[in-house]
């Protein structure tokens, strides 16, 4: 963000204030103001009383001064500052304050994007909340630029005739008009997940033809290597969301695909330094790119997947060197390996192909990292798994990374190269659906362990939401035969801070619970 100003607001919850006072003290304190917008000295626990979104009682102590939002807002736009993010306290419980913030910014007409984090995000957690509202904000705008650009593309009546989707970090697809920046930053390798969730997932661990067959179901670990980077992510006959993800430093609150990245890909760089391999995380990109690509480009792992005859240029295009017209450079890939061994005397003995292989190891080991993760630091045998690999350095690497892990089998799918994309066809509508509660889900008293306090209206609210998501995906042109309903429950236990997301038991595992 390039600047940040403070509203002078203030709400407090009422519950743990009003412990120390008598129900009289506490109807003197809220009745003891009606407006408080201009008050520059707001008193604890003095002001109106409301119930919040999560049957929370709050006090109002002091609310947003129209005069001050309204300089605030031109100090920004005469910094140019044409998209903002509003983030307020307790605006998970109480989003009033940030609705009227809005109204005001709004009737300036100047801002392209005004995100409330209580639209976009309404968790309790500011800092997370705040971070995910400033990411809408930011990403927001660009993505809408580029919609506006791609829907130019077709005729005027088109888009009232074809369903247009984007796929969403969740590995569900969403409207043009309902795609938010925050949703969109691992759209592009949740396609890849669903690709290979839909086509590499299988119920036989010894034949993949026999259906039949009694053995345990064997899952699958994903394995998407490009130009850049490499993601990974495992598949067990259902998708594995993480609804808090840390992204370049900045903490998201909203569900995504548990994918895992490192820095190794194709393009990644290669180094000697004090004598050790160096893969990464620099890169070579498409411009230059590597050596091979004959437009003085920088030693990546493609120049040694091509030294070591794992890339064959016959059966590349001659698409390379300044004017797009020869194939890669075998000759030139030797010779970049051949100095790069000169200029360290601990290499000087090694021939161009240990060199080249050399890297390649340590490549390797950086990509099996994030599988052990996603298995092993999870308690899952690693040896259990397939290995389905995708992306255009994908399948170059497989066989390296299965026998380091362990891992007996290996699929390749033949639409590899563009699997990402592929998944995107294959993909199912999702539309999410949530609201803030402080309800108690269970009590730690052993005498009232079999009490479920908030049954009723949790049920009422769970409807609500169901109702509300089904006819989203109705509008869009589903049938609610086609639609199924996940739950999910944000439970966390009394005095702590961490919470964890619980999906709804099937009928299925409700039996094997009782």
């Amino acid at each position: 963000y390039s600047a940040v100003e403070e509203v002078e607001e203030r709400v407090m919850l009422a519950e743990f204030w009003d412990e120390q006072y008598t129900k009289e003290e506490i109807e003197s304190m809220s009745s003891s103001t009606t407006d408080s917008s201009d008050r520059s000295d707001p008193q604890v626990g003095i002001g109106q009383r409301k119930i919040g979104i999560t049957g929370e009682q709050i006090i109002i102590l002091q609310t947003p001064n129209q005069t001050q939002v309204q300089t605030i807002l031109n100090k920004f736009k005469q910094k140019g500052i044409k998209s903002i993010a509003i983030v307020l306290l307790h605006s998970y419980t109480y989003p009033t304050h940030e609705q009227q913030i809005y109204q005001i910014a709004n009737q300036m007409k100047y801002f392209t994007e005004i995100s409330l984090s209580s639209s976009v995000m309404p968790m309790i957690k500011v800092v997370n909340r705040g971070h995910t509202c400033c990411a809408a904000a930011y990403l927001t705008p660009k993505i809408t630029t580029y919609l506006n650009s791609f829907q130019h593309g077709f005729d005027d009546d088109l888009m009232d005739k074809v369903r247009l989707t984007f796929m969403k970090s969740d590995g569900g697809l969403t409207p043009v008009n309902d795609f938010g920046g925050h949703q969109a930053i691992l759209s592009g390798p949740a396609g890849g997940v669903i690709g290979y969730a839909k086509t590499s997932y299988r119920k036989s661990s010894t034949d993949d033809e026999n259906e039949n067959s009694s053995s345990a179901i064997m899952p699958v670990i994903g394995f998407d290597m490009g130009g850049t980077s490499t993601d990974v992510s495992r598949y067990d006959g259902s998708l594995e969301l993480v609804f808090e993800t840390t992204t370049a430093g900045v903490a998201i609150q909203a569900p995504q695909l548990d994918i895992n990245t490192v820095a190794a890909g194709g393009g990644s760089r290669l180094f000697l330094r004090n004598g050790m391999f160096y893969v990464g995380p620099e890169s070579a990109g498409a411009h230059p790119g590597p050596v091979c690509y004959r437009k003085n480009g920088y030693l990546a792992v493609t120049d040694a997947n091509l030294v070591l005859g794992r890339v064959i240029p016959e059966y590349f295009p001659s698409i390379f060197g300044p004017n797009e017209d020869e194939p890669l450079d075998l000759e030139g890939s030797k010779l970049a390996f051949a100095k790069l061994c000169q200029k360290d005397d601990n290499f000087k003995d090694f021939t161009v192909e240990e060199i080249a292989y050399g890297f390649l190891k340590v490549a390797n080991e950086a990509m099996c990292r994030p599988i052990r993760n996603l298995t092993q630091m999870k308690g899952y045998d690693i040896t259990t798994h397939k290995l389905a690999c995708f992306g255009g350095a994908g399948p170059q690497h497989a066989c390296a990374i299965a026998k380091a892990l362990g891992m007996s089998k290996v699929f390749v799918h033949r639409y590899s190269g563009v699997l990402s994309a592929y998944g995107l066809s294959m993909a199912d509508a999702v539309h999410e659906e949530q609201e803030p509660t402080a309800a108690i889900y269970a009590y730690s008293d052993e005498s009232k362990a079999h009490e479920d306090p908030s049954a009723s209206s949790r049920e009422e609210r769970l409807a609500y939401l169901t109702e509300k998501a089904t006819a989203a995906l109705v509008q869009q042109g589903y049938s609610k035969d086609e639609i199924i309903v996940e739950k999910y429950l944000n439970l966390r236990y009394d005095g702590t801070d961490t919470a964890v997301m619980i999906k709804e038991p099937s009928p299925d595992e409700e039996k094997l619970l009782s």
